[in-house]
This record gives C-alpha cells, structure tokens and sequence, in this order.
C-alpha cells in the first residue's frame, strides 16, 4: 500500500495537469458537465499534492522555506477553485441570458452588464496568479540551493514564477492574457512534473531498500 499510493497520486496528478491544459488550451470537447467537474477539481487536488510534495521536499531541503511556499500555493489553489466556479456561474447565466433575449447577438445592455461582472472573475484570476507565483517563487529558491535536478528546478521555477508576478503586476487589473502578453501559467506544467520526479528520487535515496 505505502508503494502504490505515491502511484495513485502521481496518476490523479497527470491527469489533473491534462485537464488544467485541455481547461486552458481547449484541445479536446469534452461534454459541459465533465469539463466543469474537471475543472474543479483542478484546485482541490493541487492542494492535496502541494502538501504531499512539500512533506517530501522538506526532509532534505530549508523547511520554512518549503512552508511558507506551500502555504501560499494551498491558498492560490483555493482562489483558483474560487475563481473557475464564478466564472462558470457567469458564463452560464450570461448564456441563459442570451438565448432569452431571442437574438443571435448580444445587446449592448447584456454586453455592458457582462463586461462589468466578468471582471470580478479577471480580478480573482489575478489573485491567482500572485499567490501562485510567490509560492513557486519560495520552494525553487530553496531547491536552487542544491546541486544538479533539483538546482535546475529551481532556477526554472525562479525565472518562472518571478516573470508571472511581474507580467501580473504590470497588466492589472487584467491578467497578462487578456492584455496580449505571454501566459506563463502553463509554462509552470514542466516545473510540477519535474517536482514530481524529483521527489520519486528523493523517496529512493531516503529508502534504497524498497523496489
């Protein structure tokens, strides 16, 4: 059991991070209910998997560190869920909305309501954003204090996690993708992968025993 639970948990976490891409990128149409259920789960499974990770990286890495960067990713996922669950809820009654009006094309009343709610949502995504980045921002520091994998993680996470709090910071209110500018958030996918490998190696070489 101790051996097929990091399995588990490395399985449900793939599969998370194919939903956030398909969330993000659109790759596959899935059906409105599935997507809705994935995208949800998104933030709460993120948070499990923040403290599993962070358990793991603390045993041979600055502990407070690791904390405090785990802390903020928890509460960043939570905004996260907070977030994806208003804009759903937008997006659906602006729907509801429309096919009640009877016209292929939005009234310049629904456009303006719309515009002015949605940004509660941009707001939040912001939030995000901000507690996310900090929170990568604090583990890769204190991984870039190692050698070799975990070194190489770090400095990645940094100039990852530094460049999204800027590019935040700099297009508020909106967030850098509504303004035309890069969305770093995906490019942080390859940061939880390699912490996911890192911290298989790591259980190794605390327990060389086990196969």
């Amino acid at each position: 059991m101790r051996k097929l639970l990091p399995l588990l948990g490395g399985v449900i976490g793939l599969v998370i991070i194919l939903a956030y891409l398909n969330f993000a990128f659109g790759w596959v149409m899935l059906s409105q209910r599935l997507s809705l259920l994935l995208a949800l789960a998104i933030g709460p499974v993120a948070a499990i998997g923040t403290l599993s990770l962070s358990e793991d990286l603390s045993k041979f890495f600055d502990r407070p560190t690791i904390r405090v960067g785990s802390v903020f990713l928890v509460v960043s996922f939570a905004i996260l869920t907070l977030m994806i669950a208003m804009q759903q809820a937008i997006f659906a009654e602006y729907r509801q909305l429309l096919d009640a009006s009877g016209t292929a094309e939005p009234t310049a009343q629904l456009k303006e309501a719309f515009s002015l709610v949605n940004h509660v949502q941009l707001g939040a995504d912001v939030a995000f954003d901000i507690f996310y980045s900090i929170g990568v921002v604090f583990i890769s520091s204190a991984l870039v204090r190692g050698s070799g994998l975990e070194r190489l993680i770090g400095i990645y996470g940094l100039v990852v996690g530094a460049s999204l709090l800027a590019l935040n910071i700099w297009y508020f209110p909106k967030p850098p993708a509504e303004m035309g500018s890069i969305d770093l958030g995906p490019a942080s996918i390859a940061w939880w992968i390699a912490l996911f490998v890192l911290s298989a190696q790591l259980d190794k070489r605390e327990n060389p025993d086990d196969v």
